[in-house]
């Protein structure tokens, strides 16, 4: 499995911190694209992201051949219940597939609100789903949650929003 200490978790963070402004509609997609290829940049050479070609993952583990997906959230450590904030796993567009196929062997779950990080298995994923018409959430109960990261202090980093307005304005 990958060695979380050799993650920089403060410039992971600092990412995080600094795509805030691009929490409406328009721009979560691209908020969570941007956050996990700064994952992979500071995964310590552990992470290739892979989210913008494949489906049900988003890295591959360049030194166990795993597959992780990522999930985050504001707050998704709950305080005062010992498990995750339901979370969207697959979202089939009004055509309810039934259960989801493995495609992630670990689950990495990142809150961005305290800027803490968890690691799960699959397994431990598929122990508390719920199916809704055409969308499955689960949630992961913290026995089964390896904690490596909790109130990370942020690297300072220039506003996304900022430089991507900016950029949209060049262009056009």
């Amino acid at each position: 499995m990958i060695d979380p200490k050799l993650f920089d978790f403060p410039s992971i963070f600092g990412v995080v911190k600094s795509t805030d402004k691009l929490k409406r509609n328009q721009t979560r997609l691209l908020r969570s694209e941007i956050q996990e290829i700064a994952i992979s940049k500071y995964s310590g050479g552990q992470l290739e992201y892979v989210g913008d070609k494949e489906n049900g993952k988003d890295f591959y583990g360049l030194v166990d051949n795993l597959n992780y997906e990522s999930k985050s959230m504001d707050g998704i450590f709950c305080k005062k219940k010992p498990w995750t904030k339901e979370i969207t796993l697959k979202n089939f567009r009004s055509k309810n597939l039934g259960l989801p196929e493995k495609t992630f062997d670990y689950m990495l779950l990142w809150d961005t609100k305290t800027y803490s990080f968890g690691i799960c298995s699959w397994e431990s994923c598929m122990k508390n789903i719920n199916i809704k018409d055409a969308i499955i959430t689960f949630k992961v109960h913290f026995k089964d949650i390896t904690f490596i990261a909790s109130n990370v202090n942020p690297v300072e980093k220039e506003d996304f929003s900022e430089k991507l307005r900016n950029l949209i304005e060049q262009i056009v």
